[in-house]
């Protein structure tokens, strides 16, 4: 007891060398006492010895299994040393001897936590690595030690939507909401994903449960704005923009969306004052001179659409010399040439965005509106045909523009071969038992003809 005793006070008084050759002449006379173990730990502890801390630390317990202090610091060594496993290996051990009290149930909650963030940053770091492998093995130990880890779906949804696997993305996003439905950063991403699917219902559904969390987010409200615009919606897309850019109003982009939602509801005068002060900040603002254009043209402005024109021409060819495959330029090319009645030269720039970019649908809305200009009423249905295919959710605006080309032209919806190998195209009209007659396209009128089904060899229905 002297001998411990006196390792205590030299304890308290800092000399730890000396309160551990006193704790070990205790422990010579009685190694039975755990608690001398436990004294004897700290002084090596905090004599930066730390394994003989953890070896007498351990014997602490092993002596006294419902020894409270002795868990509690071998755990917390371990923890500094960001040992997590151990650490909580030695907690798991305190639980399932019975020891429970506040020290040790916060120390278990605390470890964890820190341990799951622990391996939630060690995986982004090795994802961004390159080491897909080990960044989803640390993932998977995160939710082995929670299953109920909400950010550990958060950040293996996060992975999958980097990598391109947007479905794997969706199921493990859905599952965090599940854990934690107001998990922000979850419902977010879900919305983004959606959006690059060009499902925008689902899109804004998300979007508007995030923005249920966090009212004033401006990214979210112009996020919202546009799923709303390529819905159609023209009324709510100008809403939510407008809130976006009152919280924001310096951000060019919020009032580039909020603008060209004007002129797709038909405000043209609010939609060309909106272009107007985005030219005046960013004169090369992309594609916003041809914008600016198109206004001018359809409220039959043409001197001053010829001019708004040919500033996009001169930004986009002057950009072309550095990317001279950027689409988006290319495209923007074409437009300018076709405002100006340039149709061949913006026909090729189209065709080059096109070539760069296949998927590029407004690009086959260029292309249609150059074909039109043309008069070749079938290229420019092709094109906006191609534009609709990669618009899953089929807007209104294509199938305007499909029936205006309709109107421009007559436009065949039916061919019939001949027993003779002569073939009609044109439009059914009329069909009897016997004969069929069909509205075609003679010279330059339209007229029809009625064709003997005895004399049809057989009948082909064109793709509208």
């Amino acid at each position: 007891m002297f001998y411990s005793n006196q390792g205590f006070d030299y304890y308290e008084n800092a000399s730890y060398e000396q309160a551990i050759d006193s704790f070990k002449k205790s422990l010579t006379l009685d190694p039975s006492v755990s608690t001398v173990h436990y004294n004897l730990a700290k002084a090596y502890d905090r004599a930066q010895l730390k394994e003989e801390a953890i070896s007498e630390y351990r014997k602490s317990i092993s002596l006294d299994p419902s020894f409270t202090w002795g868990y509690e610091a071998l755990a917390n060594i371990y923890f500094e040393k960001k040992l997590y496993d151990k650490a909580i290996a030695v907690l798991q051990e305190a639980t399932a001897n019975g020891v429970h009290n506040d020290e040790i149930d916060p120390l278990v909650n605390h470890v964890s936590s820190e341990y799951m963030a622990n391996l939630i940053n060690a995986a982004m770091t090795a994802f961004d690595n390159g080491d897909k492998v080990k960044a989803r093995e640390l993932l998977s130990k995160a939710l082995q030690l929670n299953p109920n880890f909400a950010l550990g779906y958060y950040t293996f949804g996060y992975f999958y939507y980097f990598e391109g696997k947007l479905d794997k993305a969706v199921e493990k996003l859905k599952k965090a909401i599940q854990l934690d439905p107001m998990f922000l950063p979850a419902h977010r991403l879900l919305g983004d994903i959606y959006f690059e699917k060009k499902d925008f219902s689902k899109a804004a559904d998300a979007y508007k449960v995030a923005l249920s969390i966090n009212t004033n987010d401006a990214v979210l409200l112009n996020n919202l704005g546009i799923c709303f615009m390529n819905l159609e919606d023209y009324h709510k897309a100008a809403k939510y923009l407008e809130e976006a850019l009152n919280l924001d109003p310096g951000n060019i982009n919020f009032q580039y969306s909020l603008a060209s939602v004007y002129r797709d509801a038909g405000m043209l005068k609010e939609s060309a004052e909106e272009y107007k002060s985005i030219i005046n900040k960013e004169p090369d603002y992309p594609n916003v001179h041809n914008d600016l254009a198109d206004i001018y043209a359809r409220e039959g402005h043409k001197e001053k659409a010829s001019r708004q024109y040919k500033e996009e021409l001169d930004f986009c060819l002057e950009k072309l010399q550095a990317k001279p495959n950027d689409p988006f330029l290319l495209n923007g090319i074409a437009c300018a040439y076709n405002g100006i009645g340039e149709y061949e030269k913006a026909k090729i720039y189209a065709k080059r965005a096109l070539a760069a970019k296949p998927d590029y649908r407004e690009a086959y809305l260029t292309l249609s509106n150059i074909e039109n200009n043309l008069c070749d009423f079938k290229s420019s249905m092709g094109a906006l045909k191609r534009a609709n295919e990669l618009s899953p959710d089929n807007p209104y605006f294509i199938k305007k523009a499909m029936d205006n080309v309709k109107q421009l032209k007559f436009f065949p919806t039916t061919v019939i071969h001949m027993k003779n190998n002569r073939r009609f195209e044109g439009i059914i009209k009329r069909q009897t038992k016997d004969s069929i007659t069909l509205e075609m396209d003679i010279g330059s009128t339209v007229g029809t003809v009625r064709l003997l089904r005895r004399d049809i060899a057989r009948i082909v229905s064109k793709e509208e």
